[in-house]
């Protein structure tokens, strides 16, 4: 299994596909991203069609424990992104 897919991984990938130049391939990517960004910290959920849904969820504050004292501790409210694969992903993945 390989590593991890890198932004650079993802520009060469679309200049092949596409056939247009690395660094207009490198601004697609990096603007995709944004854009997901930008609607993600805007608590917008965004809809990938045949790969998935990323949405924020909130956190509820919760008793912890820090590890290396033991010392019980309140984990304080936030915010996370949970991804849904979509039911396409789902059965390729468990083919």
């Amino acid at each position: 299994m390989s590593s991890n897919v890198t932004r650079k991984e993802l520009a060469v990938a679309v200049n092949e596909q596409l056939g247009i130049s690395q660094r207009n391939s490198s601004d697609i990517v990096d603007t995709v991203f944004a854009v997901l960004k930008d609607s993600l910290v805007d608590g917008e959920s965004v809809k990938l069609v045949q790969f998935g849904t990323l949405t924020v969820r909130d956190k509820a504050p919760r008793r912890g424990r820090n590890p290396r004292t033991g010392e019980s501790m309140t984990i304080t409210k936030r915010q996370m992104i949970s991804f849904r694969p979509s039911k396409q992903l789902r059965e390729r993945l468990n083919k």
